[in-house]
């Protein structure tokens, strides 16, 4: 499902030091993608301000699930960011979010398959199936 959201997009990694320790800044530890960007639901006003004088923006984007990794240079595709560990990531535009999405969920089903064919492989080498 891919949905509409209010994103705060910040410009690089070190304009999130900003949130200083906060647990916010987890927010914004996204293992795959090419940009920061968080829902802003969670920030308050003063962060929201202190966000934009970092260079952060407050931008319409979209959430979308996230299965796993997936390589950026090899999709080509920019304007996204997303944690396998949280199953979820957003992207500034929805074609992006599609994309991404599908291809995520893709790539997990395919290595479900890989597993049960290697499981399967080692099964038949000890006779048991």
């Amino acid at each position: 499902m891919i949905t509409e959201r209010e994103l705060l997009l910040m410009p690089h990694r070190e304009s999130i030091a900003i949130f200083g320790d906060s647990y916010k800044v987890q927010y914004f530890d996204w293992r795959d993608g090419d940009v920061l960007l968080a829902l802003r639901y969670p920030f308050t006003d003063g962060e929201i301000t202190a966000a934009l004088k970092a260079g952060g923006k407050i931008v319409t984007g979209y959430a979308f699930e996230y299965y796993g990794f997936i390589s950026i240079k090899r999709i080509g595709l920019k304007g996204w960011c997303a944690c396998p560990a949280r199953g979820i990531g957003f992207a500034l535009t929805r074609e992006v979010a599609e994309k991404v999405s599908a291809i995520s969920r893709a790539e997990f089903l395919a290595d479900i398959q890989r597993c049960y064919a290697e499981r399967e492989r080692k099964w038949r080498e000890r006779g048991l199936i």
